[in-house]
C-alpha cells in the first residue's frame, strides 16, 4: 500500500488545499507533518507575536485533524535531516508539499534525498490560467493586471476528500510547542484574540468582515496607520495559508452580487492581483530578486554596511515617528501598509541601510509576513526591481504631518516599551 507524506509548509489548511488533495490522491495511508527549521525561525527562543500565531495554528491544525483521526507530527530541525531520519525508522514512498520558490525554501526541498512532489498552490490565478508563460510575465505590473483581467479565470475552491488511513511516525522525538495560552496579541491585530488561529478562524474573520459596508469604504481607509476596521486584515491569514486566495475571491464577489461592486472593493482584489505578480516574479528571475543590487546589477542607493537588524531593532534612530513604527512591529507584529512604505524608504535611503536587512526585519517580526510580497516591496521602495522609477523615497516629516498629524500613534508607540 502506498504511503506518502504531506508536509505543511505556508498552507495550514485542510479545504481547497490543491497539494494536499494530490497527496490524498496519491495515497492509501498518510502522515502530516510539520517541521520548524531553526534557520527561518527561533520558536525556542523569546517569542515573538509572528511565533505566537504560529504556535496557536499548529495547535488549532493539530486538533483539526485529530478531529479527523490523523495526527500532525511537528518536528524542529531542518528538513533534509528530519526526513533522513524519518527514513531510517520508516518506510514511505513519496513527500508531498506546497511549492515554495524563494531560494531557501527552495533548497530545503532539493537537499531531501526522498522524492519530494512541490505543488504550486499560492496565487489566485492558477498557472494553467496565466495569459502567458509564468518566466515571461511584464515586468509592469500595470501591463500584468490589464492582461489577467482580460482572460480572467479564477478557478472555484476545491472541497477535501476522503483522507487515506493513517500512519503514526515512530521513533523520533516531536518538538514540544510553548505554551502560549495566555498570550495576547495588541494593535491593530488584537482582533486575533476573538478568532482560533486556524481555517475556521479566519473564515469567521472574512465573513464578518463582509458583514457591513467595510468592503465598499476600503479605498479610503487603507492609508490609516492603525485599527481594526482601516484595512482589510486579510494578509494575516494569508501569510501562513489559513484561507486560499481563492476563497477569499470568492467571498469578495458574493459581497459584490448582494451589496454592489465599487472602486474600494476592485482594489481588494487588486491588491490579490499584487500578491500573485509578486509570486509570478519569481518564476522569471528566482534568486536575482534576493541579490545585493537586485535586478540593477549595480548600486543606485549609498549604503551603510555597518547598519544591522540588532541596530534597528533598539530604535532610537533620529526620527521618533520612525521610532514609533519600529516598536509597534516589535511588539504587535503588524505595521499599516502606509507605515511599511514609509519605514522602508526611511531604514534604505535616510539610514542607508543594506535593503536586505530591512527584509529581515520585517520577516522576524511580520504576523503575516510573505516571502514573496516582502521581497517584492522591498526592492520596489529600494529602486533594485522591476519598475522603471528607480526607487520611491518618502519624505518622512511630511507623512508624519499628513497620517498622524494628532500625534496619537506616535505617542502611543513610544510610550509602549
Amino acid at each position: 500500500m502506498t504511503h506518502n507524506i504531506f508536509w505543511f509548509r505556508n498552507n495550514l489548511r485542510l479545504e481547497d488545499n490543491h497539494a494536499l488533495n494530490e497527496c490524498i490522491k496519491k495515497s492509501q495511508m498518510i502522515s502530516f507533518i510539520y517541521i520548524i527549521n531553526p534557520h527561518l525561525r527561533t520558536i525556542k527562543n523569546k517569542l515573538t507575536s509572528k511565533d505566537i500565531f504560529i504556535i496557536q495554528g499548529l495547535l488549532n491544525l493539530r486538533t483539526n485533524l485529530n478531529n479527523k483521526g490523523h495526527r500532525l507530527h511537528i518536528f524542529y530541525g531542518e528538513p533534509k535531516e528530519v526526513f533522513n531520519q524519518i527514513s531510517e525508522l520508516n518506510s514511505f514512498d513519496e513527500i508531498y508539499c506546497e511549492e515554495i520558490l524563494a531560494p531557501y525554501e527552495k533548497s530545503e526541498v532539493n537537499l531531501i534525498d526522498k522524492k519530494t512532489n512541490c505543488i504550486w498552490d499560492s496565487t489566485l490565478i492558477e498557472l494553467n490560467d496565466l495569459p502567458c508563460d509564468p518566466i515571461k510575465i511584464p515586468d509592469t505590473f500595470t501591463i500584468f493586471r490589464n492582461m489577467v483581467e482580460k482572460n480572467l479565470v479564477v478557478a472555484e475552491p476545491v472541497y477535501l476528500p476522503g483522507i487515506p488511513e493513517p500512519v503514526s511516525i515512530k521513533g523520533l522525538n516531536e518538538f514540544d510547542l510553548p505554551d502560549v495560552s495566555e498570550s495576547k496579541f495588541i494593535g491593530s491585530v488584537d482582533f486575533l484574540n476573538n478568532y482560533s488561529i486556524c481555517e475556521f478562524g479566519a473564515k469567521s474573520f472574512v465573513d464578518d468582515y463582509f458583514k457591513d459596508n467595510k468592503a465598499s469604504n476600503y479605498k479610503i481607509t487603507r492609508n490609516e496607520l492603525s485599527g481594526k476596521d482601516f484595512s482589510t486584515k486579510f494578509s494575516v491569514w494569508l501569510s501562513q495559508g489559513f484561507i486560499s486566495a481563492r476563497q477569499l475571491y470568492k467571498k469578495l464577489k458574493n459581497y459584490e452580487s448582494t451589496k454592489g461592486a465599487n472602486e474600494s472593493t476592485y482594489w481588494i482584489f487588486f491588491e490579490l492581483l499584487w500578491r500573485d505578480y509578486f509570486r509570478f516574479l519569481h518564476f522569471k528571475y528566482g534568486e536575482n530578486l534576493y541579490f545585493k543590487y537586485g535586478l540593477m546589477n549595480s548600486e543606485i542607493n549609498i549604503i551603510d554596511e555597518e547598519m544591522t537588524l540588532e541596530k534597528l531593532e533598539v530604535g532610537k534612530t533620529d526620527s521618533s515617528f520612525m521610532n514609533a513604527a519600529i516598536r509597534e512591529l516589535i511588539h504587535s507584529g503588524f505595521l499599516s501598509n502606509r507605515m511599511r512604505q514609509i519605514l522602508a524608504s526611511y531604514i534604505i535611503f535616510d539610514l542607508k541601510t543594506d535593503w536586505r536587512v530591512g527584509t529581515d526585519f520585517y520577516q522576524k517580526y511580520l504576523i503575516d509576513f510573505d516571502i514573496y510580497s516582502n521581497q517584492g516591496n522591498w526592492l520596489y521602495i529600494a529602486g533594485y526591481g522591476t519598475d522603471p522609477r528607480g526607487g520611491r523615497r518618502f519624505n518622512v516629516i511630511k507623512q508624519k504631518n499628513t497620517y498622524d498629524i494628532t500625534n496619537e500613534y506616535e505617542m502611543r508607540w513610544n510610550d509602549n516599551t
